[in-house]
């Protein structure tokens, strides 16, 4: 361990049973730090093996439900210039350690933001930044959610971590009056996409969370962080609990109002959620997600001139998503405007390349305009990038039909069944290319 760099590096990190991904943490930033600090809250498996193997440092303290207390305990046994922040199931790339070891040494802070991309599994969400392929460490997921915080600071006792969940040093740093930095440097975290340790956490941070709104009544971060811990582990109905409580005492919050049009809109009811986005957007005409998330209600119920009005709005507000420009292309297309609904697929691929699905809507649009060569081509990119392959090969086996290539339209439809073995359309077509085939023939 030695990070080549003038100042001394120290990685603090609190653990416990994460044996199958710690080593591939260490292995990311062994040559940048200096030395490796560890505190295991009761881990039962081969975790402090796995870091005393990487030279660390192992200090053993019961959890005690407090995620603060124990980053201050790690913090406590550093005693390198600088300290770096890490969690288990996360990793730098190594083309980025020269960079992080540059900053250091040239800027002029006290303490340094990156940019955590929290990678997700799943593509359908507003706030997904798509997944361009830049980094090898993201491979094989849609994209990410992104947020930048502070992991890089200065080993000085007047930076500390404070509060019991979702811990940081940022308010003991603007306290102090410290200097940031942001380095745009990606952490890849990949915790959102390992179910048991996901489970683990979530579980923990609603045990903490509801004692941290026991114990502060008053504060209204307590009610956001616990609304936004139970609609993550699916329970809108508790979040809808807690957001009205919130909003008893905190009526005009606009965070506490937002997780509550979540609730209600995760629990069927789309005209009062529409009611909490309305609210939202009269104060804040640019919020993304009151903006999108009500588009796609007017969208499910077919009100496409709705739609469009809202979403049109919203970007002259400055939103500039990829999910936004999508849906207002699905209600041009809807209304009939396949030139424009053609544009903002456009706008969508000049932010997101990779974003599923999309060529699937512009090559249906291609195909209704006789422009076989372009819908082909679309098809083809929609199966490259990985995105929404049932409906690609239902599409492409649909135009072998048009085309009157059975033999071909067979094998679209039937790696639409490996894909999805119940989808109605790739049966459907399969059992009529069959009965096409046994029919006799006319004289």
């Amino acid at each position: 361990m030695h990070s080549r760099s003038k100042y001394s590096i120290s990685l603090c990190m609190i653990v416990k049973n994460e044996e199958e991904v710690l080593s591939f943490c260490l292995d990311s930033v062994k040559t940048l730090v200096d030395e490796i600090v560890i505190v295991d809250t009761g881990s039962t498996d081969r975790t402090v093996a796995v870091a005393e193997g990487y030279g660390a440092r192992v200090y053993h303290h019961s959890w005690e439900d407090d995620y603060s207390k124990h980053r201050n305990q790690s913090l406590s046994h550093a005693t390198g210039d600088w300290i770096l922040i890490m969690d288990a199931d996360e990793v730098i790339a190594k083309r980025d350690l020269d960079r992080v070891r540059t900053v250091i040494d040239t800027v002029p802070a006290d303490a340094f933001s990156f940019t955590l991309r929290n990678y997700e599994s799943t593509s359908n969400l507003a706030n997904l930044i798509m997944n361009t392929g830049d980094y090898p460490e993201g491979r094989g997921f849609p994209g990410y959610i992104g947020c930048d915080l502070i992991r890089l600071f200065k080993n000085d006792p007047s930076i500390c971590f404070t509060g019991q969940v979702h811990e940081t040093v940022t308010q003991t740093i603007v306290q102090s009056k410290k200097v940031v930095f942001n380095t745009g440097i990606p952490i890849h975290h990949y915790g959102k996409v390992r179910g048991d340790r996901v489970k683990r956490k979530q579980d923990s941070y609603l045990t903490l969370g509801m004692k941290r709104l026991d114990e502060n009544p008053l504060d209204p971060v307590a009610y956001k962080g616990l609304c936004d811990q139970l609609l993550e582990l699916g329970m809108p109905r508790e979040a809808l609990g807690i957001a009205d409580r919130g909003l008893a005492v905190f009526p005009d919050i606009l965070d506490i109002r937002f997780d509550r049009g979540l609730a209600l809109d995760r629990l069927g009811m789309q005209s009062e959620a529409e009611k909490e986005y309305c609210w939202i957007l009269a104060r804040e005409p640019g919020h993304l997600g009151a903006c999108h998330n009500m588009g796609q209600i007017f969208f499910n119920n077919n009100q496409f001139d709705k739609t469009i009005r809202l979403l049109e709005r919203g970007i002259e507000k400055g939103i500039r998503h990829p999910a936004v420009f999508f849906l207002l292309g699905r209600a041009l297309a809807a209304s009939g405007d396949s030139g424009k609904a053609l544009d903002n697929f456009g706008r969508v691929l000049e932010l997101q390349p990779n974003y599923p699905e999309v060529n699937c809507h512009r090559a249906l649009i291609f195909l209704n305009n006789n422009q076989y060569a372009e819908a082909l081509k679309a098809l083809e990119r929609e199966i490259e990038i990985g995105g929404n392959l049932v409906a690609a090969y239902n599409l492409l086996g649909e135009m072998s039909l048009y085309w009157k290539d059975t033999e071909s339209a067979r094998n679209f439809f039937l790696k639409v069944l490996t894909i999805e073995p119940d989808n109605p359309q790739a049966k459907s077509c399969i059992e009529r290319i069959g009965c096409d085939n046994h029919a006799p023939s006319r004289h």
